[in-house]
């Protein structure tokens, strides 16, 4: 139920600016990073089985469950590793994630 608050707060403060004790953030900044530097890893590395993160409120909420940093950051030999089969995202991938999360998730 909290997630869904939150999220709400987040998608419908897309109209201006916020600052709360969630978020301090401009929209517009946020979703050109996303579209510029998270959208491409995410749907190079897990919009195939996780289709939820092909737009920016899928992400947002996705991330805001707060498995994905984790997963991601996992030893690939752990079951759990993220991407599935892949190789670990570069640490260049994995700080661009970890930025945009920090941004929902403080």
């Amino acid at each position: 139920m909290k997630l869904f608050f939150l999220l709400l707060l987040v998608l419908s403060s897309c109209q201006k600016n916020i600052e709360s004790s969630y978020l301090n953030y401009d929209c517009i900044e946020v979703e050109n990073y996303y579209t510029q530097s998270v959208a491409p890893i995410l749907v190079n590395n897990c919009v195939v089985c996780h289709p939820g993160y092909n737009s920016f409120e899928g992400s947002v909420a996705t991330i805001m469950e707060g498995k994905t940093i984790e997963r991601i950051n996992l030893n690939i030999s752990n079951p759990r590793f993220m991407p599935k089969g892949s190789a670990k995202l570069s640490q260049q991938e994995l700080d661009i994630i970890q930025n945009f999360s920090e941004l929902f998730c403080q």
